[in-house]
């Protein structure tokens, strides 16, 4: 099945998960970090494709490729370890209490 994403699509998801994902005590702190590292990826991504893809040539490309894969592939990961944890938290809510107290 392919499936066309849309930069409009991944934006939402971002939020989606970036205010799904958050503690309510630290929302703001969360949303923060959030959009350091979109900027920083606005800042340096320029200058980073330019060197790996002008200067590389094919290779540059396909250090691109795997970046893109494996950021892609560690953002699932990090989601999925929040939603279990977050499912944990929900169930549990005992250990919660004594894993913020430590």
């Amino acid at each position: 099945m392919h499936r066309r994403i849309s930069e409009s699509g991944v934006s939402a998801a971002g939020f989606e998960v970036s205010f799904a994902l958050t503690p309510q005590h630290a929302t703001g702190q969360y949303l923060g970090v959030f959009g350091l590292g979109a900027g920083l990826a606005e800042a340096l991504g320029p200058g980073l494709l330019i060197a790996l893809c002008i200067t590389w040539g094919r290779p540059g490309w396909y250090v691109v490729g795997a970046l893109f894969a494996l950021t892609g592939l560690a953002a699932l990961l990090a989601v999925r370890w929040a939603q279990r944890r977050q499912h944990a938290q929900q169930t549990h809510p005992e250990a919660a209490l004594k894993e913020s107290a430590a």
